[in-house]
């Protein structure tokens, strides 16, 4: 991975995870490919965002039991399904929060701003989706119910990885603060995590990426002139 387009990479990687969300409906390759598609993107954020010692050892410690609990269902499947859902999304939520905060450090501390570090603050935008896609799986698992569903059912699919795919979706159209209504929050749990993460992504959308962009276009600006000025000269 060239690294001038270490971040753009890595969003192509993460946009193709919600274009396969909606397949795993489907019995096995979709299911294993998304599996293998979300280990990709833990390997890569491991391999792109951490390179002190200190943060090293951490992203190490989270990275890679993240990476294998994305293929929980297949190498466990007669763990129990709360035991299960907690390695399955506990351990990503963590490392996700981990690394978007790291994320957003390496761009802000970097050497000037590249249309790849833009692309970088929008991974960081569609981890955030993911990783509360984890927490809200969390809360339907330990508190069945705490979603309405309009569906024929009224309810999430009992199958976690359907419930991961619309949760995930879920958490995106809350990020967004779209609300389309098909899936709401109904335990108090869950409606604080959808509040809270609705703030976040206006704040984000606001302040992150609308910083960065003003300081890419300082930055050509100065450019110029510098070019033009010596020109000039």
């Amino acid at each position: 991975m060239h690294k001038h387009w270490k971040y753009t990479a890595l969003l192509i990687a993460i946009i193709s995870l919600f274009v396969l969300n909606p397949m795993v409906d489907h019995e096995g390759a979709f299911k294993l490919l998304y599996s293998m598609l979300l280990a990709a993107v833990c390997g890569g954020l491991v391999l792109i965002l951490f390179h002190r010692r200190k943060s090293r050892l951490l992203a190490v410690v989270l990275g890679i039991p993240t990476m294998v609990s994305t293929f929980t269902y297949y190498l466990f499947p007669s763990l129990p399904p709360n035991l299960a859902s907690l390695i399955f999304h506990l351990l990503p939520a963590g490392f996700l929060t981990y690394a978007v905060l790291i994320l957003l450090r390496t761009i802000f501390h970097g050497q000037g701003i590249s249309t790849d570090s833009i692309n970088g603050a929008f991974c960081g935008y569609l981890l955030l989706g993911l990783m509360f896609g984890h927490l809200f799986c969390l809360v339907e698992t330990w508190r069945p119910g705490s979603f309405n569903f309009e569906d024929s059912t009224d309810q999430l699919p009992n199958e976690e990885r359907r419930r991961h795919a619309l949760l995930s979706y879920f958490s995106i159209v809350t990020l967004t603060t779209v609300g389309y209504g098909d899936i709401t929050p109904r335990h108090g749990t869950a409606r604080s995590l959808a509040c809270i993460e609705a703030v976040i992504g206006q704040f984000y959308v606001g302040v992150v990426i609308a910083e960065l962009l003003a300081l890419k276009v300082s930055n050509v600006m100065r450019d110029r002139l510098r070019q033009e000025d010596k020109v000039s000269r």
